[in-house]
Order: structure tokens, then C-alpha cells, then sequence
């Protein structure tokens, strides 16, 4: 059992199911979510197969990689995004390191193409949302305080 917290981006070991569940395989694995308050956890699997094809919803974690050493994965490997399960914090067997930034950008849009997600939909939302914040707040300040929330210094001379 883990004896650290654990978060998302963290690589462990744990009994991966087959999809029929019939069995199960030790494997690494890559946390998706972590939700202390819960004993559950989301993990996507870790192959040391079929490296390098890029197939949908994959991420190649190869030796050449600048944070491949920091994964603590020990092979040429596919972070397969589409391969989910939820599994007790209990199961896991040991922490083996984490994905740096490069790698959990790769995996967040991984996710996004192995579940098929039309993230234009929220984009436009955030757009719509900070374009309104942005007009309620120049109505406060003016453009001086848009300016400001931007980080531009206003030049007074």
C-alpha cells in the first residue's frame, strides 16, 4: 500500500484489471485524479508495448524524453489514456515517480482524444466568461484597472 499522498501526475504500480476483469497484471500506471477526501483513484495504464506507434489518445514516454528519468518508468513505454480504471488507494504497491509538466500537457490532451471530448465548447465559455470580467471590470475602474489586471504598467510621465 502507498504510503505517501498521492496526486495527479504520480506513476505507480498496481494490479491493472484486464478489460473483462477476469485478471489482473502488475503494472505501472499514471494517476488521472486523486481525490484525498475519497480512498479511490482514477489511473490510466502504462504499456511497454506497441512504443512509439502513436495511436489515439497515447503518449510515448521514451529514454530520450528530458523527463523520462523523473517518470520512474524503467522502459520505452505508451501511456494508453483510453485504458481507465478506478481503483482502491489500497491496491497501489509503490510510488515509481511522476510526469513532469511536458508530459501530464500530453496526457491532459490524450484524455481529451481518448474520450472524445469537444473541449471548443468550453473554450468558448471561458472566452465568454473572461470577456465578461473583463467589461465589468473596465465599468468599476475604467481602463486603468483593465490595464492593471493585464500587468500593464500605465506610463505617468
Amino acid at each position: 500500500m502507498a504510503v505517501r499522498p498521492l496526486a495527479r501526475g504520480d506513476v505507480v504500480l498496481v494490479p491493472f484489471p484486464f478489460a473483462d476483469s477476469s485478471l489482473a497484471k502488475v503494472r505501472p500506471a499514471v494517476v488521472v485524479s486523486s481525490d484525498p477526501r475519497h480512498h479511490d483513484l482514477v489511473l490510466v495504464f502504462v504499456s511497454s508495448q506497441r512504443v512509439g506507434q502513436g495511436g489515439m489518445g497515447e503518449v510515448a514516454v521514451l529514454p530520450a524524453h528530458p523527463e523520462y528519468a523523473l517518470s520512474g518508468i524503467v522502459a520505452p513505454s505508451t501511456i494508453r489514456a483510453g485504458k481507465i480504471v478506478t481503483v482502491a488507494r489500497s491496491m497501489i504497491r509503490r510510488w515509481l515517480g511522476r510526469l513532469g509538466p511536458l508530459l501530464l500537457a500530453d496526457l491532459d490532451r490524450a484524455l481529451v482524444a481518448a474520450l472524445e471530448v469537444n473541449a471548443l465548447a468550453y473554450r468558448e465559455e471561458g472566452r465568454r466568461d473572461e470577456r465578461a470580467r473583463l467589461v465589468a471590470l473596465h465599468a468599476a475602474g475604467g481602463a486603468a484597472a483593465v490595464l492593471a489586471d493585464l500587468g500593464v504598467a500605465l506610463d505617468s510621465g
